[in-house]
This record gives C-alpha cells, sequence and structure tokens, in this order.
C-alpha cells in the first residue's frame, strides 16, 4: 500500500520514485501521469494547489496539466505571491485599456494578470517572448475557463501586459530637490511717537501811542481882551497808546501719514541636496567594460 504525504500541492502518493499528486501530476517533473490527461487533470491540478487561493489556483492548475514542469510545482505559489506588489499598477492598467467589454470588471481580469506575471515566473520561459510562450497558455485555457472569462483570443491581451510587466526589474533613483517657500515673520516695527516741547520765540510788533504838544502862540486882537477875565482854569487832553496783548492757540501746521509697501529683495539660500547613483555592471558575455548610469543620464528608462 503506498504511503501518503502532504506536499505543497496537495495529497501525495510516494510509492518509491513515483510521486505524484491526485490530479496524476508528477510532482518533480510536472508531467501528467496516466491517471489524468489534458484539462481534466489540470483542472484536479489546480484544485489541489490549496496554497494559491481563489481564480488564479484554477486557472494554474489547467495551465500545470496542459504544460507541467514549473507550473507543477511548488515555486509557483511562492512566485503568485509577488503580484501584489504590482497590483495599483495593473488595475490602472485595466482601467485605460479595457474599453471593449464594459461589464469585465478588474477582479475578473485579476487572474488573467496573475497568469501573464507568473509566466514570466517561469524559469522555462526566461529570455523567451510572449509569442513563444503563448501556445503552452493557450492549450492550458479549458473550456471552463473559456466560459469564465471568455475565450483565449478575447483575454490573451491582459496575460501579454502582465508578462511584459514581470519581465522588467525596476530600480528607481531619487534625489533631493530644493523646496524654497516663504512665510512672513515679524520683522520689527515702526513707531511714531508725538512729544511737546518749548521754544522760546521774540518778535517785534510795531505799535502806536498818542502824545501832547503844548504850543503858545501871542494874541493881539484887541476885542478878545476886552472881554478877559483873570481866575484859575484846568484842561485835560487824555492821550492813548496800543497795548501788545500775547495770547497762544493751537493750529493744526501738517500731517504725518504712515503706510506699509512691499519691496521686493533677493536672498540667497544654500543646501546639501542628496541624490542616488546607479551603477549598471554589464556582465554579459556578449559584452565588454562597464557601463554607468549616473544622475546626469538623460536616456530613457522604462
Amino acid at each position: 500500500m503506498p504511503k501518503r504525504r502532504k506536499s505543497a500541492i496537495g495529497d501525495v502518493r510516494d510509492a518509491g520514485n513515483d510521486i505524484t499528486d491526485g490530479s496524476g501530476l508528477d510532482e518533480r517533473t510536472g508531467k501528467v501521469a496516466a491517471g489524468g490527461a489534458g484539462g481534466v487533470a489540470g483542472a484536479a491540478g489546480g484544485a489541489a494547489l490549496g496554497s494559491i487561493a481563489g481564480p488564479i489556483g484554477t486557472v494554474i492548475g489547467a495551465i500545470a496539466g496542459a504544460a507541467g514542469g514549473w507550473w507543477a510545482g511548488k515555486n509557483v505559489a511562492e512566485k503568485a505571491a509577488g503580484f501584489d506588489t504590482d497590483e495599483d499598477y495593473f488595475r490602472s492598467r485595466f482601467e485605460s485599456t479595457n474599453t471593449g467589454r464594459k461589464n469585465f470588471t478588474y477582479d475578473r481580469a485579476r487572474p488573467l494578470y496573475q497568469l501573464g506575471y507568473l509566466a514570466s515566473q517561469n524559469p522555462d520561459y526566461s529570455g523567451r517572448s510572449f509569442e513563444d510562450v503563448e501556445p503552452e497558455l493557450r492549450r492550458g485555457w479549458t473550456n471552463d475557463l473559456s466560459r469564465e472569462y471568455g475565450s483565449w483570443d478575447e483575454v490573451r491581451d491582459f496575460a501579454a501586459d502582465a508578462f511584459t510587466r514581470g519581465e522588467e526589474r525596476i530600480i528607481t533613483r531619487s534625489e533631493e530637490e530644493l523646496a524654497v517657500g516663504k512665510r512672513p515673520v515679524e520683522a520689527g516695527e515702526v513707531q511714531l511717537r508725538k512729544t511737546v516741547e518749548t521754544e522760546h520765540r521774540t518778535e517785534r510788533v510795531p505799535t502806536r501811542r498818542e502824545e501832547v504838544t503844548v504850543e503858545r502862540r501871542p494874541v493881539d486882537d484887541a476885542r478878545l481882551a476886552a472881554d478877559v477875565e483873570i481866575g484859575e482854569e484846568r484842561i485835560s487832553v487824555p492821550v492813548t497808546e496800543e497795548e501788545v496783548i500775547v495770547d497762544k492757540r493751537p493750529v493744526v501746521k501738517e500731517e504725518i501719514i504712515v503706510k506699509k509697501h512691499a519691496v521686493e529683495d533677493t536672498q540667497t539660500v544654500e543646501a546639501d541636496l542628496r541624490k542616488e547613483r546607479v551603477d549598471v555592471d554589464d556582465r554579459q558575455k556578449t559584452t565588454r567594460g562597464r557601463k554607468s548610469a549616473d544622475a546626469d543620464d538623460t536616456r530613457p528608462r522604462r
């Protein structure tokens, strides 16, 4: 009676060198054993991939049934987790490219992107284009998958996009930029204070006054002398003069207006900025030398 043990893809029967899962997939080679064939065995294998939850598990099972190899091994489950890091990219890509199928949501397209991404991680596909590996993926696209998502020709572009994205290896280069801002701060104040001071002034003012002069004239008229009486008499002649009157009164002489206005000025600021440098060490056998891509490299990057 063969012994049974658990593997990453489900129940495995260990009978000497015969290690297969319940679907008839050889765990080491990924080849379909005699117990199952084609899409039927692949679908069962997908159900056995318990470590990969959701629709993608069924899709991988179908591909594993048709292509075997890496698809039926344990590494496919490990690589599937890497898809999450590019989730935002694929969602944005779907929204910008999916214009023909209005009822086809990203949640339904997600396993198709996952399939293409996982295909790019398959070491057997390294250095090959999507068109080269597409026949193997097409063979695993079962009738059940076609009914769920559409025919392969209808969905292949999602997988192709993800395959191309998965082949890319991206490293970002960052640098600091000087961000100069301005804010108003108190720079002092201007005060106006009014005080009182005393100033001694001297002015010359012209004045008028009356004076009395006495003039004596001889009288030789005989008629006047006949009526003269000798006696005492007093005459009073009042005299006047101008008196200077000094008075003080406040008079407004001027007004002082205080205004503020902006004055443009220039200040110099200095700062030490950091930037990343990317050195490319090209060790391909077909090339010689070392290439350097530094901050001044203006070549377009993907």
